[in-house]
């Protein structure tokens, strides 16, 4: 407004001068006069964040297929109907898969993956990221959960990875089964690689998946060999600042409050069998046995996230929000 109003002072002046002299040439100003857009300042378009994205979650999936219990078992191997729920999320707009271990029941033999887990979870290739299991070390060196899942399960050398679904958030696929890998503690070269990861990325918000829980109100309740694998990973990834811990190996679903800065979900509900709650370990906050589903993880760039395990048969158990607190240490 300054600038239209000194023009039409100026123009105005010029109209005076050439009045009160017949003869004289225009004054230079008016070029200033007519083009007053020149000095309108622009705003730049407003930029939108992006949009939150949702990965799907759950380990311990595909029956053997010499299992008596394959057909025809009621309660038994429902890795199909948890596809097909995939399946629905994925065409409702998720974008990534991770199973979390157990992935193809009993040895993970490569064979077993192509006649059971392929048929219903293959055509999510293009979109999953394992983490391995404990049955899949019954085939040596895990030879067919690497055969099958190629260059998305890394090496049986270096089976940890990392991707980030969406600005401002990391996901960290770590390997459980440290007696294969060289260990998970601090010294080992997937404990150097995480505390390395974790303090260069720029994330506001880090997941951790690995497959066994370091708590649990399952079955696997009290068993050590289970907390033990998973202690030291959590004591890493919590001093590296992560948020979230995703697990499967216990058959049941699980939530937790945060403990130092990390809230874990055991998501072991696949559809090789259910198991019972035997306990209540201290801070599970929601535990659901006996109910085969997937946990759908909506992350936002903005620092928060929401939660939903939903049934095979579309019912929602459990939902919440929260927000990524958690610091490096």
């Amino acid at each position: 407004m300054r600038s239209l109003r000194r023009g039409a002072l100026l123009l105005g002046a010029a109209v005076i001068v050439v009045a009160g002299c017949s003869d004289a040439s225009p004054p230079p100003v008016a070029e200033e006069a007519t083009s007053p857009s020149t000095s309108q300042s622009t705003t730049a378009p407003e930029v939108k964040p992006p949009e939150p994205v949702s990965l799907v979650a759950v380990g311990d999936i595909a029956c053997d297929p010499t299992s008596p219990y394959f057909t025809g078992m009621p309660g038994f191997c429902e890795q199909e109907a948890v596809a097909r729920r995939v399946g629905k999320l994925v065409r409702q707009g998720a974008k990534w898969f991770i199973p979390l271990g157990d992935v193809q029941y009993e040895e993970g033999g490569y064979d077993a993956f192509l006649q059971v887990y392929d048929r219903s979870f293959g055509q999510f290739m293009d979109i999953t990221e394992p983490v391995p299991g404990n049955h899949e070390y019954l085939t040596a060196d895990a030879s067919g959960y690497f055969r099958y899942f190629g260059k998305r399960a890394g090496t049986p050398a270096e089976s940890w990875r990392t991707f980030s679904p969406v600005d401002g958030w990391q996901v960290l696929l770590l390997n459980s089964n440290c007696e294969f890998v060289g260990g998970c503690g601090p010294s080992s070269a997937q404990g150097k690689w995480i505390t390395k990861t974790l303090a260069a990325t720029d994330a506001d918000c880090v997941v951790a998946a690995w497959h066994h829980p370091l708590r649990t109100s399952g079955e696997y309740f009290g068993i050590t060999d289970s907390s033990d694998r998973a202690a030291e990973l959590w004591e890493l990834v919590d001093a590296g600042g992560a948020d979230l811990v995703l697990n499967g190996h216990d058959h049941i679903y699980e939530r937790f409050k945060k403990f130092g800065g990390v809230q874990q979900f055991t998501v072991g509900t696949g559809g090789k069998n259910p198991y019972d709650i035997t306990a209540s370990a201290p801070g599970s906050l929601k535990v659901i046995g006996q109910r085969y589903g997937v946990l759908q993880l909506t992350m936002d760039p903005r620092g928060t996230y929401d939660y939903e395990f939903v049934a095979t048969d579309g019912e929602v158990l459990d939902s919440g929000a929260g927000r990524c607190t958690n610091e490096p240490k």
